[in-house]
C-alpha cells in the first residue's frame, strides 16, 4: 500500500481504444493487486479490472482541456486510455502504476 499515493479519483473518462465502447465516465481505484474503473451509469455500474502485473507500458500524456490523459498497454494487447481531470492526481496515478506495474525494478 504504500506505493499508492492517491487509491481514489472520481470523474476520470475511459477509453478502450479496441473495442467499439463509447467513452464512459466514472470513478478509478487503485489496490495492491488491481486498476479498478466503475462506470458512474447507474443502470449498469459496469467495473473494468486490471491486473497490475498485465500491464506493460504506462504513458502519460499532454495535458489537454478536457484533462490529463494516461494510456495503459496491456500485455494482452488491450490499450485503454484514461482522462484524469486533474495533471497532479495523473501523476500521482502515473507513479503508483509504474511502482505497481514493476515491483522489482522500481
Amino acid at each position: 500500500m504504500e506505493h499508492i499515493r492517491l487509491p481514489k479519483v472520481e470523474n476520470v473518462r475511459l477509453l478502450d481504444r479496441i473495442s467499439s465502447r463509447k467513452p464512459v465516465l466514472g470513478t478509478l481505484y487503485l489496490t495492491a493487486t488491481h486498476v479498478i474503473f466503475v462506470e458512474n451509469i447507474s443502470e449498469t455500474r459496469k467495473e473494468t479490472w486490471i491486473l497490475h502485473s498485465l500491464i506493460s507500458a504506462i504513458e502519460k500524456q499532454a495535458t489537454t482541456a478536457s484533462g490529463c490523459p494516461l494510456l495503459l498497454r496491456c500485455k494482452n494487447f488491450q490499450i485503454i486510455q484514461l482522462i484524469i481531470p486533474q495533471e497532479r492526481d495523473c501523476h500521482d496515478i502515473y507513479i503508483s502504476l509504474a511502482r505497481l506495474s514493476r515491483p522489482g525494478i522500481v
